[in-house]
């Protein structure tokens, strides 16, 4: 629930132009329909603040114009002023929403609860916030935040699940981008499949129900393209058809659906990449075990459950910061994209083509 927003001034009230007129004296621009925005920001009770870099006698209009809470004026470290913001009013982080544009505004968007940019913003400010405005700034978007803190802030509203779930999802992905171990596992595990393929190798990839399908959807990723035109790589999804998991499991056990497809189909220096949320899907389990055993490289994609069980039961392990499966699930897909599209812009070099 949102309680304060926090304003920068100019390229979010303003349009970010000076104007100079004959005299030698800077003006600005401001849309009225922001002018009024604040003034109903104000009478719907949120608690209103203004961080500026600047420290000019305009700033005095903008002080006195609209009914802050909070004005500060020349601060260049403005995460470190929404700290003194939060501890001045006990409102939590999570509970502040900031809206900024330019470079000084990176940080104090990833630190509030909801970090909002004008259409216009810079890139690394857009890359920041967890949501982009349509209009830019100081032609209407701090207008536009009113319906959107009606809809975020109202619980019964579809559109305040979907930001809940789209914040869940962009946190996790700010997370994977700051985990350098992570990240590097990612890049060491696509040199490795590079080598594998070039020396006629296969990979092998499996799962349960959701992570079955994402399974075959990475594969099919090596067997087809991204975005160039190249041979199709040997890649393959371990099969999870009704008459493979009836055969297998009435015949040994379910735990041995992916093991009995291995033994007939994989080789020594080979990889198996298993997904699997929780990490206790025990027929994913027993194949990261058997591949283990037999010298085939070994992947496990989970979520950020803690299992001592799994001690030395793949080479990678890659953890999605998240418990929550779809999240989990949502970044898998992502890194066996990141895996399967490095592998072809390291194998082939050629001329990329975007294809729809």
């Amino acid at each position: 629930m949102i309680e304060l927003i926090v304003l920068d001034i100019d390229g979010v009230i303003t349009d970010g132009s000076v104007i100079i007129d004959s005299s030698g004296k800077e003006q600005k621009q401001i849309n009225l329909k922001d002018i009024d925005a604040i003034f109903e920001l104000h009478r719907r009770g949120y608690k209103l603040a203004a961080i500026t870099g600047e420290d000019t006698s305009i700033v005095n209009y903008f002080e006195k114009r609209f009914p802050w809470d909070f004005f500060y004026r020349g601060s260049k470290n403005k995460k470190e002023t929404m700290r003194q913001i939060e501890q001045n009013t006990g409102i939590s982080r999570e509970n502040i929403c900031y809206v900024g544009d330019g470079k000084y505004d990176v940080e104090p968007l990833t630190y509030a609860g909801l970090g909002l940019c004008p259409a216009n913003a810079i890139d690394k400010v857009k890359a920041a916030a967890d949501i982009i405005l349509h209009n830019d700034g100081g032609k209407g978007c701090i207008w536009e935040i009113i319906s959107l803190l009606d809809r975020y802030n109202n619980p019964e509203c579809g559109h305040n699940f979907f930001y809940k779930r789209l914040e869940e999802h962009a946190n996790i992905f700010k997370k994977l981008a700051s985990d350098q171990e992570l990240t590097d596992k990612v890049i060491k595990i696509g040199d490795r499949i590079i080598s594998i393929l070039r020396q006629n190798g296969g990979i092998y990839l499996c799962g349960n129900g959701g992570s079955a399908a994402d399974a075959q959807h990475i594969a099919t990723e090596f067997v087809s393209r991204f975005y160039r035109e190249r041979p199709a790589l040997n890649a393959e999804a371990l099969s999870v058809n009704t008459s493979t998991l009836t055969a297998i499991g009435n015949d040994y056990s379910f735990e041995q659906v992916f093991v009995r497809q291995l033994e007939a189909k994989a080789k020594k220096g080979d990889m198996l990449i298993g997904l699997s949320t929780s990490g206790s899907s025990k027929n994913v389990l027993e194949a990261l075990r058997y591949a283990q055993k037999y010298g085939i490289v070994s992947v496990l994609l989970m979520g950020e459950f803690s299992n001592p069980g799994l001690n030395g039961v793949a080479d990678y392990v890659i953890k999605v910061p998240s418990l929550h499966t779809p999240r989990i699930q949502e970044s898998h897909i992502f890194l066996g994209h990141v895996i399967a599209e490095y592998v072809e812009y390291r194998m082939f070099r050629g001329e990329r083509k975007d294809v729809t």
